[in-house]
């Protein structure tokens, strides 16, 4: 990236009402230079299918994708620990440039495709000194009073904050609009072995004796989200059904008396068919049961239009009921076809009464998650992040997905991403040394070695 950049003048972000939030669109290209005071790296990112990272150990595959991962979380104390001179990110709408100033300093340039630019300095002193202020805060609310506390301004508070330790100064630890919602106009998803690991969440006790911390699996966690959904998107459902056949009769009427052209017995045949084939898709993934699957209509009477108008107004309804799952269908419909695939011997399903379920088809019995094997549940915990906590326009990093994949997986991994890519509206950046992962798809690859 040329100095161009820099060259324009700065714009505050007083200046601008819509500045705190920016989309950025997905990211393009990635740079940075004297990584470890001596790589430089450039790559573009393929926003279709998998991009995928490769060098030797020591080049710097890790951090590349760390250091996309704290600026996108905002987390720039640990940006500041590394070495290196600029690192550039190029977006669909913007273009973002961090400095490294010194060992405590960082120094940010947004530049928008309308030509407005920001800038921002980042100190890792000030960091600290909000810190502290913040390891004081609760002992200053409960001085003044928490009702007061929570009427005061922003600016209030830090004066009181300020006052309480014995502080003075400006705010330049304060981060702009536009960096504290870069989380939102950026949004990253870094996946490592340890984001798939058990993970510690509070279990209550037995009764009188408090609360405990207890291990729950990453993959029971997966499981209860995706039957929270299930359920969630079930009681939508239900709303729906219940609001509309509620006044059926009244638009049936009204519909028979309005003389409103539905057309003839073909078009209702073919919207019938539709209205099919939405509930076999949704059967299919188990949220509807499969009674639901109406017979063939050709028996009744479609030469007569108040029938037609009774019919075509029944049909319109339950298209409309059941679009209330397509959110969730379009999630967990190709969910569970990965499963199906990568599952040898096992049969997935959601059951009406226990959610999510999983079956040996040799014995008929229920597995439970926690009991398949490792890599089983990393490609559970894998699928289930990239599809129902990754919202579109992610930018999701894998490193090193290999070690958790069995070999013939490997080499259908790209594949599969491309599939969810699709599905969810995610794009990927892969950091790998698997030349089965890489499967001839030299096209996808961004060596880093010189």
């Amino acid at each position: 990236m040329d100095d161009g950049f820099l060259a324009q003048p700065d714009i505050e972000d007083s200046d601008y009402e819509d500045v705190n939030f920016v989309h950025f669109g997905r990211l393009t290209h990635y740079s940075v230079t004297d990584l470890f005071g001596y790589y430089d790296h450039e790559f573009s990112l393929d926003i279709h299918e998998p991009t995928i990272l490769t060098g030797a150990n020591g080049t710097g595959k890790s951090t590349v994708l760390r250091s996309i991962n704290w600026i996108s979380r905002g987390q720039f104390s640990p940006l500041v620990a590394i070495d290196f001179d600029v690192i550039t990110l190029s977006f669909e709408q913007a273009m973002l440039q961090i400095h490294k100033k010194s060992n405590e300093r960082l120094e940010f340039h947004l530049m928008r495709n309308t030509g407005k630019r920001s800038s921002w300095r980042y100190s890792l002193n000030s960091e600290r000194r909000l810190s502290s202020m913040n390891r004081h805060l609760i002992d200053i609310r409960d001085a003044y009073g928490s009702d007061e506390w929570d009427d005061l301004t922003d600016d209030e508070r830090h004066v009181l904050i300020q006052r309480y330790i014995g502080g003075g100064g400006g705010r330049e630890s304060d981060r702009p609009g536009w960096v504290k919602k870069i989380s939102q106009s950026f949004p990253a998803l870094f996946v490592t072995d340890q984001r798939l690991a058990p993970e510690r969440r509070r279990r209550p006790k037995k009764r009188g004796e408090g609360e405990t911390i207890g291990v729950v699996a990453a993959i029971e966690a997966a499981v209860l989200h995706i039957n929270e959904e299930v359920q969630r998107y079930k009681s939508l459902y239900g709303t729906a059904s219940q609001t509309l056949d509620r006044n059926f009769p009244r638009r049936v009427f009204s519909a028979i008396n309005s003389q409103r052209e539905f057309g003839g017995s073909k078009d209702v045949l073919r919207e019938f068919q539709e209205v099919q084939d939405i509930r076999s898709s949704l059967a299919t993934t188990g949220l509807i049961s499969s009674t639901e699957i109406e017979d063939s209509i050709t028996d009744l009477p479609l030469n007569n239009p108040d029938s037609v108008a009774l019919i075509a107004t029944y049909l319109s309804d339950t298209k409309e009921k059941l679009s209330t799952f397509e959110p969730l269908r379009q999630r967990l419909e190709p969910f569970i076809e990965f499963l199906r695939r990568h599952y040898k011997d096992k049969e997935i399903r959601i059951d009406d009464k226990d959610g999510f379920k999983i079956a040996s088809t040799r014995t008929g019995q229920d597995i439970s998650p926690v009991h398949l094997s490792s890599g089983e549940q990393q490609m559970f915990i894998l699928a289930h992040k990239l599809l129902f906590e990754a919202p579109p326009g992610t930018l999701v990093m894998i490193d090193e997905p290999e070690l958790s994949l069995h070999v013939l997986w490997q080499s259908t991994f790209v594949d599969d991403l491309t599939e969810i890519s699709a599905a969810s509206g995610t794009y990927f950046l892969l950091a790998t040394h698997s030349p089965t992962l890489i499967a001839g798809r030299t096209d996808l690859r961004r060596s880093l070695d010189r």
